[in-house]
């Protein structure tokens, strides 16, 4: 559990920077308009977009991973030692749960640049 959400938290890492690179490449598609370099950056959009959608299948399947190794940690009565692993578990697991939420709304912000440098480039 503690190595999905740290895999989950790296993905929404790298969801938000694709996003950001997304929102750049858009911004300068804008400003550029209908030229050669306005289609260019908004295919380099396009490629973020992608990076951050991977980021965000990594986070799930590491908040996934979270979650079962929460459920196979919890059984009705257990020694205080396996309690503490499994709260330590849950936490895991809801860190994996934000950090998948975290490069879901990355992931839709690089769609919207997307979506303005293809507008900008007539792509």
């Amino acid at each position: 559990a503690k190595q999905a959400s740290q895999d989950a938290e790296q993905a929404a890492k790298d969801a938000e920077n694709a996003s950001k690179e997304a929102e750049e490449a858009a911004k300068e598609a804008v400003n550029l308009k209908e030229s050669d370099k306005s289609y260019t950056k908004a295919k380099e959009a396009c490629t973020a977009a992608s990076k951050a959608k991977k980021a965000v299948e990594t986070a799930l399947k590491a908040k996934d991973d979270a979650e079962t190794a929460l459920k196979t940690s919890e059984t009705p009565e257990k020694p205080s030692r396996i309690n503490l692993f499994s709260r330590k578990t849950k936490e895991y697991a809801e860190k994996a749960k934000n950090a998948y939420e975290k490069a879901k709304n990355a992931y839709q912000k690089a769609n919207q640049a997307v979506l303005k440098a293809k507008e900008a480039s007539s792509y």
